[in-house]
């Protein structure tokens, strides 16, 4: 009896979590109801807070037990062919699964800045931040095998690859449906620009 409470309240807690990225992406965080968040889990305000002691634990959770693609690790040292095709793959399942493109559409989309501490803002950090990580493994596995250029400036690479994935990301979670040529399009011409560097991509070794 005992277990199956257990897996009853896991089970509930689940459709809650679902329930709030359904209204939290249709209606905002600041728009978004304790009421329409338990009519749309089928369930009542007591069970919402007893499971996350309201609104903000709901958001909380939803933010911090949700991963995304771009949050897994390439595996030990990856070529850049191999990497890449998983970053790509990373983008594409982020622009097209519905719980990635729930989820970031709240942070990009359905977000307000508030008082204090800002869980949408860190959260949006520790997925630039992860990606940042990456991205620098892939190139720094490429420039020592010689895949890459050697003296490709790492720090100035990773922030035009930040600012157009940011770019893009925002631009196609505006839409009911992914964008996946303009995503292949822009991942095709850094790939080409990461062969083919131009010169003020060049800097010391590592660009550390």
């Amino acid at each position: 009896m005992a277990l199956k409470n257990r897996v009853e309240a896991a089970r509930t807690r689940q459709e809650i979590i679902k329930a709030g990225a359904r209204v939290f992406c249709r209606d905002g965080i600041a728009g978004a109801t304790l009421e329409v968040i338990a009519q749309e889990a089928g369930v009542t305000r007591g069970a919402i807070y007893w499971h996350f002691n309201g609104k903000q634990g709901l958001l909380q959770a939803l933010l911090s037990e949700q991963p995304l693609p771009f949050e897994r690790a390439l595996p030990p040292g990856v070529g850049f062919a191999d990497g890449w095709q998983l970053l790509c793959q990373a983008l594409e399942e982020t622009i097209s699964d519905d719980i990635s493109r729930r989820l970031y559409r709240i942070m990009l989309h359905k977000s307000e800045r508030v008082a204090g501490g800002d869980p949408v803002a860190s959260r949006l950090q520790q997925i630039r931040s992860s990606f940042i990580e990456h991205l620098c493994v892939l190139l720094g596995n490429a420039m020592a095998c010689g895949e890459l250029d050697r003296e490709l400036n790492v720090n100035l690479i990773c922030n035009v690859f930040q600012s157009c994935i940011s770019g893009l990301l925002f631009d196609c979670l505006q839409e009911s449906e992914g964008c996946p040529a303009q995503a292949s399009a822009m991942l095709d011409t850094l790939r080409h620009l990461l062969l083919n560097p131009p010169g003020h991509w060049l800097g010391s070794v590592g660009g550390r």
